[in-house]
This record gives C-alpha cells, sequence and structure tokens, in this order.
C-alpha cells in the first residue's frame, strides 16, 4: 500500500508540479560517463562549435556538454561530437541550471518568478525530482556535489541533491512565517556555501558597513537559519568570493583601499592580497572558479589564486581572460586525479600553470575551428547580468569547452 501510494504522489507531482507543461525527447540509448582528464595536454586539436545562450564556464554534465538554445531549450550533446542526443523544453523563460549529485537541475519562469524547478538524471533522461515555490524573477545556481543555491538580492535558498529544501534566506513573503528570519530590509549582494555553512554580503539597514553572516546550510528548521556568526565587516563593499569551512574569501574595498581579505569572522579578518585600486571588472560568479582547494578570481585583467585550506594568496596570471580550469577537477568526490596543473586563457589560447605555484608549464594556442554551428547565443545569463568579456571553461574526459559570448568550442586535448 505504502508503494502505491508513493507512485501516486510521485506521479501526481510529475503531472502538477514544474515538469507540467514540459516535453522532454530521450536519447536512443543511455549516455555514457566520463571521467576526468589526467594528464596535462601538450597540443589542442579542433573540432567544433555550437552556439549557446548563457555566459561563464560551459555546462557539462559526466558524459554531455548542455548547451541552451535562444528558446529555452535545454539539449544534451555527446561529448565529442557534439551531436544532439536528448533536450528538455518547458513553457516559460529559462532561469538557470546547474549540475550536481548525478542530476541536472533547470529552474524556469512560472507561475511565482522563477518558480519551476526539474532535476532530470542526464545518463538515463529520467525525471527525478521538481519543486515549487514562490521565487524572484530572476536566479542565479551555484553548486557543491551535494546542495545547490539559488541566490537573489532579495532571497536565496539551498537545495539537497532531491530538490527538498534545507533552507531559505531574506525575503519571505509567508505571514505565518513573519519572525522566523534573523533580518528583514537587507539587500543580499552576494554568496557561496560548502555542504556545512553558507555566508551571504548582505547591505542592511540602518547599518554604516557590509554585514557578513555565516550559517549552516543544513538547520534544524528549513523556515529558521541558524547563525554561526553575523556582524558588520566595516568594510564599504564586500564581494564574497569562496569559502571553506575554515573561513570566507571576500573581496572588500574600505574607502579607497581595495583588497582581498580572509574571513574567520565578520569582525576577524586578514587582508591576503592588496589591490592597487578599483579591479576592473568586479566579481561575477563567472569571474570565479576553482576546486576544492583553491578558489581563482579573475579581475578582468589578471587571474588570482588563492588557498582555501589556508586562507592565503598562491598565486597571479597576468594577462588572462577568465578564472581558468583546473586540469583533472570534478566537483565528484569520487573523481581522484593529480589536479596538478590549471589551464588559464589569454587571448589566442591557454598558458598552463602549475597548480601550486603559478609557475608557467607550456603554452597551447587556440587552434582555429572550421565548420562550426556557431551562432548568437546571447551574451548574457538570463539574470540581467552576463560577462561576456570573460571566458569560461569546462572539461567532460580529454574535451576542453571554450566559451566565447554566445558560442562555445570544443577542443580535443592531446598528451
Amino acid at each position: 500500500m505504502i508503494t502505491v501510494v508513493m507512485a501516486a504522489t510521485t506521479g501526481g507531482v510529475l503531472l502538477t508540479g514544474s515538469a507540467a507543461g514540459s516535453q522532454f525527447t530521450r536519447a536512443d540509448a543511455e549516455q555514457p560517463v566520463y571521467g576526468p582528464a589526467t594528464t596535462s595536454p601538450t597540443s589542442l586539436n579542433p573540432l567544433w562549435s555550437h552556439a549557446s545562450f548563457g555566459s561563464g564556464a560551459p555546462l557539462t554534465t559526466k558524459g554531455n556538454l548542455v548547451t541552451v538554445d535562444a528558446d529555452g531549450t535545454v539539449v544534451g550533446r555527446d561529448a565529442g561530437s557534439g551531436e544532439q542526443r536528448w533536450s528538455y523544453e518547458h513553457q516559460g523563460r529559462f532561469c538557470a541550471a546547474t549540475y550536481y549529485a548525478d542530476v541536472l537541475v533547470t529552474a524556469f519562469d512560472g507561475a511565482d518568478g522563477c518558480s519551476d524547478v526539474t532535476a532530470l538524471d542526464p545518463t538515463t533522461q529520467q525525471y527525478s525530482s521538481t519543486r515549487q515555490s514562490a521565487f524572484p524573477e530572476t536566479m542565479t545556481l551555484s553548486s557543491t556535489w551535494r546542495h545547490t543555491l539559488a541566490f537573489n538580492p532579495q532571497r536565496l535558498e539551498i537545495w539537497r541533491d532531491d530538490l527538498v529544501r534545507t533552507i531559505e534566506y531574506g525575503a519571505v513573503d509567508a505571514p505565518q512565517e513573519a519572525g522566523q528570519q534573523p533580518r528583514s530590509g537587507c539587500v543580499l549582494g552576494s554568496a557561496a556555501l560548502t555542504d556545512a555553512r553558507f555566508a551571504v554580503a548582505e547591505r542592511c539597514p540602518g547599518e554604516g558597513s557590509m554585514r557578513l553572516t555565516m550559517s549552516d546550510t543544513v538547520p534544524e528548521d528549513n523556515r529558521v537559519p541558524e547563525e554561526i556568526a553575523s556582524g558588520n565587516t566595516g568594510a564599504d563593499d564586500l564581494w564574497v568570493l569562496g569559502m571553506s569551512d575554515e573561513g570566507t574569501l571576500g573581496l572588500t574595498r574600505r574607502g579607497a583601499d581595495w583588497a582581498v581579505e580572509w574571513f574567520t569572522a565578520p569582525d576577524q579578518y586578514t587582508p591576503v592580497l592588496r589591490l592597487p585600486g578599483e579591479p576592473a571588472l568586479l566579481p561575477t560568479p563567472d569571474a570565479v572558479a576553482g576546486d576544492l582547494r583553491q578558489l581563482r578570481w579573475f579581475d578582468g585583467q589578471t587571474t588570482h589564486a588563492f588557498d582555501l585550506d589556508a586562507g592565503t594568496f598562491a598565486w597571479s596570471a597576468p594577462g588572462a581572460t577568465g578564472p581558468g580550469l583546473t586540469g583533472g577537477w570534478s566537483p565528484d568526490p569520487e573523481d581522484r586525479t593529480v589536479r596538478d596543473w590549471v589551464l588559464v586563457p589569454r587571448e589566442g589560447g591557454f598558458v598552463q600553470v602549475d597548480h601550486h605555484t603559478g609557475a608557467e608549464r607550456g603554452w597551447l594556442p587556440a587552434p582555429e575551428i572550421d565548420g562550426g554551428e556557431a551562432g548568437s547565443g546571447g551574451d548574457d545569463d538570463g539574470n540581467g547580468g552576463g560577462s561576456g568579456t570573460v571566458t569560461g571553461l569546462a572539461q567532460i574526459g580529454d574535451i576542453l569547452y571554450e566559451r566565447h559570448g554566445g558560442e562555445i568550442r570544443a577542443y580535443k586535448m592531446v598528451s
């Protein structure tokens, strides 16, 4: 009886929830699963290119490059050939997508903002789970392997891999939940998360500086945030770049002084990189990349790397066009590779540097790609603030993907 009830409930959710009004065109067979590259490349062979709506690092699963058509159709492509294998369409405007815990999560504009969220298994092409909840009309998604952070300046939510919400933070409309949020009227500037905690920079009414709040990712009650620490930082501006369970890395402006600082508490911080002035590009999600141990930020001219374990500066790569890609990196903790090299994009190609020191190990020119299907995919991410000036990189196995505005280019990495 329990099995029957659960099956009926699941069917009802799929019919009435965010999967309603959608079309999932499946592939003829399960999609392959590839591990990350294990050796550093010595050259690149050109493969193909495709137009794709969005910005930042190309969206990949373990077996597919995922592109987004101008009408919002999400397309899974063969990692090597670039040919379409499956597609997902949903009524309403495309908001955001991310891949974690072996599911692809897409959010579309629904009855109440970016409210229609669906998780798909891209390998078997099956619906995994859905959720519907009120959210503002713009959304960015960022993920660990177990959780994803849905962010907007008004509010944020964190979801598990089954799309169950573990936290809501910020503006909550439900009157029966009044007083459960620690503050009201704050504007959320930026945020980051681990599976244990999340950090958010916010500007609150009546406060003279930016506030930094660190809270549990999974509190006892998802409606009531459990703060680890919250307070004013004394900074005129603060952008959260990333974090570990030991601290939070942020770009600050204190008067005329700009620096990247390591916060172990809102009022306990150490400058780890002082900047000569305002960076050419203020932090956006597109300009930040890295792995579990290293975070890299592209400031519009230079890529800076930081050690997330120690909260220290590691190296800088001038002349970059994006934050780069950790070789052999995968968000899946089961994928274990050496990860001792980084590809940093520059005009005309990529410089390979040592992961720990930033010392240059080689230059990989980007060969011309003929006969591609490049077109106008748009330079923004559907959230009103794309960064067409940032080169985004991703990989599946020995295939490297490079985004230039609305175009994704594929190269085979030859060792």
